[in-house]
């Protein structure tokens, strides 16, 4: 009694497994979708006690080498553990759980042996992962999803009671009461409903999964939940529900009033040092359902539950399969420390325990200390701020967003030009535009390309003092007349660049270089149109016809001007006199007088002959001439008999100099009819003088 009173003692002062088994802070059997949190970490103690016989086998009764025999009233069991979980990140939680187990089977007339036996059970190693709806739901819902590994390190033929389900094996044989004796993996869903986030003090947690051993026990199924209501910050209030149930079919019958149970009311208690202490009472289906618990009902189809092994001594042992106590006190003590996520006063995912800035206001988004994180330093928080970026400076509103008073994208504080016009383009100091920077905003600035430095007016356009189109900066001739036409350096125009502007230039084309007077005309002594300096003749009489370079013309390049040469159509070669004139026999003008021919006909005269011949002589003297004879009519009858016999009379002259020795390449005939009248027709004299022979130089 001694003994079992302290195991109880000892059980009241460790945690129960699943309070520490997710990393949880609900009542004593629930599992939290919630984690730790990276850093965090939490260590637990605690168990279950029962003074009840029948929580070791079905009316405590038992068989042990044939000998019936029951256990005292006194008997009970104790089912402890240790546990630790910790945080590996904020969604990842790892732990092991270490069971201990205890049956005080003291029964009245056999020994005991191994049935009375304190010792462990197997290891289980789990990992948990939360789902991330709670950042969808602002943590009212979460979800998580574990994994269990169970080890067989439990001792093996002690104890009485089986701890779990999955322990039965198919037959009954050798189910052993702290071990499966063989290797167990599990996986389960949990999730977390928080009404404390929309001003509930309610939570509920669920959770539901499978445990499949490898070789041997029952495929089960395991589930839970709880109701947790939280009046204050130092106490909970809770009623939760744990089960297991054997999916897979075996010897045994599957009842769920055959396979554990238990509803649990009880109290948490949240203690300084982040200790908790949670008290309870598990209360078994079985006594749910037969509160009279009378032994013939408990006894009820025992023979179909019947476990059988052989303990360590060699001792066959049989009983009935119980699978929970009807009642069992339960206590749990745990212990968070590190970076857990414990009470969290202003909710912003900080214990108060590791918070520095308590109070944080709802929504604002915090850093590892619990204090608000305000990104563009504005005064307003993270997860407040609807303008998180804001540049330093600005003033704001309440939302954290710059505040624009004239709405020209440059926030109050930063902006240097803070009545700005509407539709107004500005700089990143809020001041209108000023592109050329010379003072006058772009939109007021009529001249919005001034070079730099140039005096400007008031419309932001270089000033023009003398309106000449080339401002006063630019302007080496700042006084000109109005109206004069100025080149790009604002001057008057002198197109011939002879020092004389335009507009005062009566020679506004005169050569490069040539000096000019004030009028920009250069000076022409003899007044031939060549001015002095480029005439080579610079003494020419007025009047006379002068060549380019001033001058007089000699036509027949005879070296006698034309205004002093007497004969101008002397051909080049022919030697003259001071007149300009060569001898009869040479001159073409008198030559071509002597060319005659017989009336109404194109034959010669014989007193041709000699004026041919003169000129066939002169011809060959002179190898570069080559002559044209032109025959030419009055307008006497048809001007188709004209032409055709003065034609006739070209031809005629032209056959004869070649029969005289004249290369016929040097002539040619051309017949005008009455085309080239010298003299008038109307008159006989001037009829004569219209019908006749000109012999004209051409050049091949």
């Amino acid at each position: 009694m001694k003994k079992i009173i302290a195991m109880s003692l000892l059980a009241g002062s460790f945690a129960f497994a699943q309070s520490g088994l997710q990393g949880g802070a609900d009542g004593l059997n629930q599992k939290t979708a919630n984690t730790l949190g990276q850093g965090g970490f939490a260590a637990g103690f605690g168990g279950q006690v029962a003074y009840d016989a029948w929580a070791l086998s079905r009316g405590g009764q038992i068989v042990k080498n044939g000998q019936k025999d029951s256990f005292h009233e006194s008997a009970g069991s104790l089912t402890a553990n240790i546990n630790f979980a910790a945080g590996v990140t904020d969604f990842l939680d790892l732990g092991l759980v270490l069971p201990l187990y205890y049956d005080h089977a003291n029964a009245h007339k056999i020994p005991e042996g191994d049935l009375w036996k304190a010792s462990r059970g197997d290891l289980e190693l789990w990992a948990k992962a939360k789902l991330p709806f709670d950042e969808m739901t602002d943590g009212v819902f979460n979800a998580a999803v574990a994994a269990h590994f169970y080890f067989p390190t439990g001792d093996k033929s002690v104890g009485v009671r089986p701890r779990h389900a999955w322990y039965l094996n198919a037959d009954g044989n050798r189910t052993h009461p702290y071990t499966l004796n063989g290797f167990a993996f599990g996986g389960e869903v949990i999730f977390t409903l928080d009404l404390q986030n929309v001003g509930a003090p309610l939570r509920f947690n669920t959770n539901i999964g499978l445990v499949a051993p490898v070789s041997r026990g029952t495929m089960t199924m395991v589930y839970g939940g709880g109701i947790n209501v939280l009046p204050t910050d130092w106490m909970d209030i809770f009623v939760e529900a744990n089960g297991e149930f054997r999916v897979e079919k075996g010897e045994y019958p599957r009842d769920p009033g055959y396979d554990p149970f238990t509803l649990t009311p009880g109290l948490r208690f949240h203690l300084p040092a982040d200790i908790d202490i949670a008290l309870g009472l598990d209360v078994g289906i079985r006594a749910l359902s037969k509160f009279t618990w009378k032994y013939k009902d408990e006894m009820h189809a025992a023979e179909a539950y019947q476990l059988h092994y052989v303990d360590k001594h060699g001792q066959e042992i049989s009983y009935g399969y119980t699978p929970t106590p009807r009642y069992a006190g339960t206590a749990a003590l745990v212990w968070r420390f590190g970076n857990v996520r414990g009470a969290d006063e202003d909710k912003d995912g900080v214990s108060n325990k590791l918070d520095q800035c308590a109070g944080t206001p709802a929504g604002a988004v915090v850093d590892a200390n619990g204090c608000p994180i305000d990104s563009d330093n504005d005064g307003v928080f993270d997860g407040l701020d609807q303008c998180a970026e804001t540049p330093a400076g600005a003033v704001i509103d309440a939302a954290g967003c710059p505040v624009d008073s004239d709405n020209d994208g440059v926030a109050d504080g930063i902006d240097q030009c803070a009545e700005t016009p509407a539709g107004v383009a500005v700089d990143a100091a809020g001041c209108p535009v000023d592109s050329d920077k010379d003072g006058i905003a772009d939109y007021l600035d009529k001249c919005p390309n001034t070079a730099s430095g140039a005096p400007i007016d008031a419309a932001g356009c270089p000033l023009d003092s003398d309106n000449d189109g080339v401002a006063d900066y630019l302007d080496q001739c700042a006084n000109t007349q109005a109206g004069v036409a100025v080149d790009a350096k604002g001057c008057p125009v002198d197109s011939d660049n002879d020092g004389v502007a335009d507009y005062l230039d009566k020679c506004p084309s005169t050569p490069a270089g040539l000096p000019v007077n004030a009028e920009g005309c250069s000076p022409d002594t003899d007044k031939d149109g060549i001015v002095d300096a480029l005439d080579k003749c610079p003494n020419t009489p007025e009047g006379v016809s002068v060549d380019e370079v001033g001058c007089p013309v000699d036509s027949d390049k005879d070296g006698v001007a034309d205004h002093l040469d007497k004969c101008p159509n002397t051909l080049v070669g022919v030697a003259v006199d001071k007149n300009g004139c060569p001898n009869k026999s040479q001159d073409l003008d008198k030559l071509k007088k002597g060319i005659q021919f017989k009336t109404g006909s194109a034959k010669l005269t014989a007193s041709s002959n000699k004026t041919l011949n003169n000129i066939a002589k002169l011809m060959k003297k002179l190898p570069a001439v080559n002559l044209e004879v032109q025959g030419h009519t009055d307008d006497s009858g048809k001007e188709e008999k004209n032409k055709k016999i003065s034609e006739q009379r070209a031809q005629a002259v032209v056959k004869y100099l070649i029969k005289k020795g004249i290369d016929s390449e040097r002539l040619r005939a051309v017949g005008y009819g009455s085309d080239k009248p010298i003299a008038d027709n109307k008159t006989k004299k001037g009829r004569k003088l219209n019908r006749r022979v000109e012999l004209v130089p051409f050049e091949k």
